[in-house]
């Protein structure tokens, strides 16, 4: 599946979530803020990307941080994508 994401988000998902490199087979530059990317599997993105919230996206008292709702707007944007396809 091609998903497309801004600078942004395509930063946060490739130097963030863990793992994440595996499953993505190419990148293409559409404009001067959109990324295309290409993914061999997106429910093991959203699964990825849903691990990144559970680990580093909450604080000790298990609120969402800063980080966290990047995360969560990446996830959002993903499954956005997915369900329009």
């Amino acid at each position: 599946m091609i998903i497309k994401l801004n600078n942004g988000m395509s930063k946060l998902l490739l130097e963030e979530v863990e793992d994440a490199s595996t499953i993505i087979k190419s990148q293409k530059i559409i404009d001067s803020d959109t990324v295309e990317i290409e993914i061999s599997d997106i429910k093991e993105l959203q699964f990825l990307i849903n691990d990144e919230i559970i680990y580093r996206g909450l604080d000790d008292q298990e609120t969402v941080n800063d980080f966290g709702k990047k995360l969560y707007e990446l996830y959002d944007e993903v499954l956005g994508q997915k369900n329009s396809n």
